[in-house]
């Protein structure tokens, strides 16, 4: 079967400068966290920390609130070893939007980015963490600003809190090159969830909306922060176990997102004793590996609309307006007709070239699940590999689609008028109009 080759391009918020050529596989930190943490031993375990990132299938690194001594060392063995890092230095520049404390005398990223620039290592520099005010705003876009002048080919990196109050104003006032956010259920995060509702009554789906939308709006890359383990010291409405993690990030890719982070406290995947593999290493580089080779693909998609069956409805009254004007139903859909299984979401994307995808997600955590979707027309259908990335036709001609899911996992399938001459698809960069 012909295979045709159609060209993709760096993609970016059209106001900034940095542009995106693929998928973001990141890590909040390589190491300890903590701006006092300077010893020789949490040293030594950042350095492992790195490479076991890096054999973990990251391919960008972040000093979330690192001392600069963690930071430097993050940054002297990822040049050696061949990983990206996003810088961060709250000792000379930006700030974290909840805390009161001031961690500088004045912003000094431009000493910053003079000091830092033997490093072919950087990235980006981590300018501002979840600025939550107007003052804050104002400093995150003045140092984007810097950045674009000193280092255009950097990313001015920046993260908003989790609300629409924060989300929304973080989009329009300062207009990011990415817009990314966070939120972490399995821990306190203000609601009363329970164990039998899973994440069906979570507010994790209104604030994905929400920033779903708003970086539509500026036309800026969607990347997202999840949970990568048990954050031990808050309570937690239900057991955790890694296929929440794999669905709380493949959520994100449902939503189109082109980045999405672990956010981790030096656990999970690595073993905080040692800095070497923890107790869900080969879980995170599997879900790490599959994301990246679907992520050629999904570089190239853009996501019209997302679609839940009707189980899940967060429990929210004080969001309600934001999850109702974002909400797309069957109706809205135009591959897919009938009902949703339960604790099963769709969406629906598409490339520069009209060609049609189906994303399946299987929100359920803890069972696998099998589906049987309705198309609405006779259609072909290639899925797009998780082991290689390549297409491969598993319907010649069919109106209903079926496969399985195992807890957390997803499919993208690409959906082809049975019309047209069967071919397969695949994408390759192209950065000369990018």
């Amino acid at each position: 079967m012909e295979r045709k080759m159609f060209a993709r391009y760096p993609i970016g918020n059209p106001k900034r400068t940095w542009k995106q050529d693929n998928m973001v596989i990141a890590v909040s930190s390589p190491g300890p966290l903590g701006l006092d943490v300077k010893d020789e031993i949490s040293l030594e375990r950042t350095r492992r920390g790195v490479e076991t990132a890096l054999t973990a299938g990251f391919n960008l690194q972040e000093t979330l609130w690192a001392s600069p001594e963690v930071g430097e060392t993050v940054l002297r063995t990822a040049e050696q070893i061949g990983a990206k890092v996003i810088y961060q230095n709250l000792g000379r520049f930006g700030g974290m939007g909840f805390s009161k404390k001031v961690f500088h005398e004045k912003e000094d990223l431009e000493g910053v980015i003079r000091d830092t620039k033997m490093w072919n290592c950087i990235a980006g520099y981590y300018v501002y963490d979840e600025p939550t005010n107007e003052d804050q705003r104002k400093v995150t876009a003045k140092l984007i600003e810097v950045m674009e002048r000193e280092c255009p080919h950097l990313l001015p990196y920046t993260v908003a809190a989790a609300k629409p109050s924060y989300i929304d104003p973080l989009a329009d006032e300062v207009s990011p090159a990415q817009l990314s956010f966070d939120i972490y259920p399995f821990g306190n995060i203000g609601q009363e969830l329970c164990a039998v509702d899973q994440l069906d009554r979570c507010n994790f789906w209104v604030y994905m909306s929400i920033a779903y939308s708003a970086a539509k709006r500026i036309g800026a890359p969607l990347w997202f922060y999840y949970q990568g383990h048990q954050l031990f010291y808050k309570p937690s409405f239900d057991r955790y176990t890694f296929a929440a993690s794999r669905m709380m990030a493949n959520a994100a890719l449902l939503y189109g997102a082109k980045g999405i982070s672990a956010y981790v406290e030096f656990d999970g995947f690595v073993d905080p004793a040692t800095g070497g593999k923890g107790v869900h290493f080969e879980e995170q580089k599997k879900l790490n590996e599959e994301t990246a080779k679907l992520g050629n693909t999904l570089m190239a998609l853009d996501c019209l609309r997302v679609i839940h069956d009707e189980s899940l409805q967060p429990d929210t009254e004080k969001y309600k307006e934001h999850w109702e004007k974002g909400l797309s139903t069957m109706e809205d859909s135009e591959l897919l007709e009938g009902q949703l299984p339960n604790r099963l979401s769709i969406s629906e994307l598409t490339d520069a070239y009209g060609h049609k995808y189906l994303m399946v997600l299987n929100r359920d955590y803890r069972l696998e699940h099998h589906f049987c979707l309705k198309l609405k027309t006779p259609s072909r259908v290639y899925r797009v590999s998780e082991e290689d990335g390549l297409e491969r036709m598993v319907y010649a001609e069919t109106k209903k689609l079926k496969g399985h899911l195992t807890p957390g996992s997803l499919a993208l399938y690409r959906i082809q008028p049975v019309e047209e001459e069967p071919y397969l698809v695949e994408y390759y960069l192209e950065k000369a109009n990018g």
